[in-house]
């Protein structure tokens, strides 16, 4: 350690760090309560500060007794440096501001706490407070990303040029697209608190930045603030913040440190194949319908390539509920009988008949009381009434549909409209949850003890965290088949890929084929399989369009397609600063084979350019790529021009070794 006496009012403890591959400095001024963080002698926040409202507002520069602690420490993120700086306030309040730095990572963490004896209380905590302008990049390239806090009502990432005021939920980047150099910065925590992330840029600099929990309002569905945590110490959640050489590779690592945070639910069965009623039929399903497109699939797809592991999912979507039992039954035998897992459709945290005075499944309770209420109101997002889900009522009945649906054989759920039951609300049933991520953590840790080890969650409309209780989340909502649903679902793939790490899969949403051009066909599939999850959505029963059936034949068997879909994966985006649409251009590096995959959402055919070097691939050579869907071999050389026509894609399989 190196003390610097600078003058007499202001006391600066330097600390220098070796880090991988640069070195992490932090300058802390104790006589201010603000601190420099340098990388490779470069400064990425100036006059940080911490603060607190509790309510009134407390920050780390408000007291001058400051005190700091360093010790080395060994944890789950690596061996590295913790140092705990603490102030002590007249009423004997103490804050701590906590910063971690790892000797083999290009990231920091950090949080705030406060202390004070009797208790304290807060619904914002922010350990990341600048208002200081640093030049962080180039002119003219700079993009801030906006990430949703769920995917509700067709929202859509967007990353920003620089000049604007930006929130982001949970996590943002902020990069120049040309140079790919970018720091990645959010919450690893998601057990109490909804993190927001506040930036202010402008030409090349991040002017003002604020991370924080305590974000409520619109973005997250909420008529509340945010609610407040009490106890003698409390913390905000731990904020990770790294700048690195490519922006995409600063996202991969924040997944990766809140994969080690709350490891993702397990899952040995390999990418789901299947189909699902939403897509065509939606509230025409009927039993008979359901098994003619078991036996369509039996007869048509998985013996064509469609299936992975011998296996494929069949799953009946909303409207199930007018199937009686035996036939439920009978639909998941005939599903068996056909090397299928069936299944099924649930709503944990939501209400949608609206009759408060009906009696909950699974107990006693009325409607009215599991309720989550907000000013005294219901509340519901969409048409959707919202439950709380620490209510044993709510509970109850989650256990009551999840033991009926093992006890029927369903291998697969499909939970949607989750949101609710992360809203904030007046109060909870169980007065020691305050905030709706507490509510969320508690309702979801039930579902996945009801659902045991076997069943395989996948989430729908749903926040984006916390992860780990779920193998698979739909990467955007609802989606069909023409041309702009792919694009859309796209936009989240080009700005959300990460996901991969953080959930077994993404899911794409259903894919329907009849009533749209072969084009369109090849983009949705294509989307799909560059994405996570292959389900189909045609109506494949007797009195199914024979259109969607003959398509679904020709597009859903292609084996070098389906190996691609099969692969867990997500592909990631070669550029960076499309806004609110979605990137053109995408690429996976499996170490056998790198691919390339490339959209055209226009009405006019289009020319798309690039290099090698831009899409990750060696420069100054000719190489052979095979285009999955023609089968054609191609000679390719940098500059890359590919041609596409309107509302089309197309999907390049590079390998040195052979085709």
């Amino acid at each position: 350690m190196r003390i610097f006496f600078l003058c007499a009012a202001a006391l600066f403890v330097a600390v220098s760090l070796d880090a991988s591959p640069e070195h992490w400095h932090l300058d802390y001024n104790l006589a201010r309560g603000t601190a420099n963080i340098l990388f490779d002698s470069r400064i990425l926040f100036s006059n940080v500060y911490a603060e607190v409202k509790a309510p009134r507002a407390v920050t780390s520069m408000d007291e001058a007794r400051r005190t700091m602690k360093r010790r080395r420490v060994k944890d789950r993120f690596g061996t590295g440096t913790q140092f705990d700086i603490q102030s002590i306030g007249r009423d004997g309040t103490k804050m701590t501001q906590i910063f971690w730095f790892y000797d083999q990572v290009d990231y920091f963490l950090a949080q705030v706490k406060m202390f004070k004896k009797g208790g304290v209380s807060a619904n914002y905590m922010a350990p990341l407070v600048s208002h200081t302008p640093v030049k962080l990049f180039t002119e003219g390239a700079g993009r801030a990303l906006f990430v949703p806090f769920d995917n509700d009502k067709w929202i859509r990432y967007s990353a920003v040029p620089f000049g604007t005021n930006l929130t982001s939920c949970e996590v943002s980047a902020v990069y120049n697209n040309d140079s790919r150099e970018g720091m990645a910065l959010g919450s690893i925590d998601h057990d109490i608190w909804k993190t927001g992330v506040q930036s202010t840029t402008l030409g090349a600099e991040l002017d003002d930045i604020e991370v924080f929990g305590g974000f409520t309002g619109e973005l997250t569905r909420d008529t509340l603030p945010h609610g407040a945590v009490s106890g003698e110490t409390i913390a905000s959640p731990r904020i990770f913040a790294g700048l690195f050489s490519d922006w995409r590779h600063g996202l991969e690592t924040y997944a990766k440190v809140n994969a080690l945070v709350a490891p993702p639910r397990p899952w040995t069965g390999g990418v789901p194949f299947g189909w699902n009623s939403w897509g065509k039929l939606q509230f025409n399903i009927s039993f008979e319908k359901a098994v003619e497109v078991s036996d369509f699939f039996a007869r048509e797809l998985q013996p064509h390539n469609f299936e992975n592991r011998n296996t494929v999912y069949i799953g009946l979507d909303s409207g199930w509920q007018k199937f009686t039992e035996e036939e439920l039954k009978k639909f998941v035998d005939h599903c068996l009988s056909n090397h299928q897992e069936a299944g099924i459709y649930f709503t944990p945290f939501t209400d949608f008949s609206h009759g408060g005075n009906r009696t909950v499944e699974g107990g006693n309770y009325l409607y009215k009381d599991i309720y989550l209420y907000a000013h005294g109101a219901r509340q519901r997002i969409d048409k959707g009434v919202a439950l709380d889900p620490t209510h044993p009522g709510t509970q109850g009945r989650i256990k009551y549909f999840i033991d009926r649906f093992k006890r029927l054989g369903f291998k697969y759920v499909k939970a949607d409209f989750m949101a609710q039951g992360a809203l904030e609300g007046d109060r909870h049933y169980d007065p020691s949850v305050t905030t709706g991520l507490q509510a969320y953590n508690q309702g979801m840790r039930f579902l996945e003890k009801c659902l045991g080890p076997d069943m395989y969650l996948n989430l729908a409309i749903s926040p984006l965290f916390p992860s780990q209780y779920a193998n698979s989340r739909r990467i955007a909502c609802d989606a069909w088949g023409d041309i702009s649903k792919t694009e859309y679902t796209l936009n989240a793939v080009s700005y959300g890929w990460w996901l991969s790490g953080l959930y077994d899969f993404n899911d794409p949403d259903h894919i329907v084929l009849g009533g749209y051009t072969e084009g369109e066909n090849r983009a949705r599939v294509t989307c799909a399989v560059i994405t996570g999850l292959c389900l189909s959505g045609d109506d494949f029963s007797r009195e199914g369009e024979a259109e969607g059936k003959e398509k679904a034949k020709r597009f859903l068997t292609n084996a070098d397609i389906d190996a691609l879909g099969r692969m867990q994966k997500s592909f990631r985006p070669v550029e960076g600063d499309t806004d609110d649409r979605a990137a053109n251009m995408f690429v996976y590096d499996n170490g056998d084979y790198f691919y390339l995959a490339a959209f055209n959402y226009g009405e006019t055919e289009t020319n798309l350019t690039t290099t090698f070097a831009r899409i990750g691939l060696k420069a100054g050579r000719t190489v052979q790529a095979k285009e999955l869907w023609s089968g054609q071999i191609i000679t390719m050389s940098s500059p890359l021009t590919i041609h596409l026509p309107s509302a089309d894609a197309v999907i390049y399989r590079f390998n040195e070794k052979g085709l």
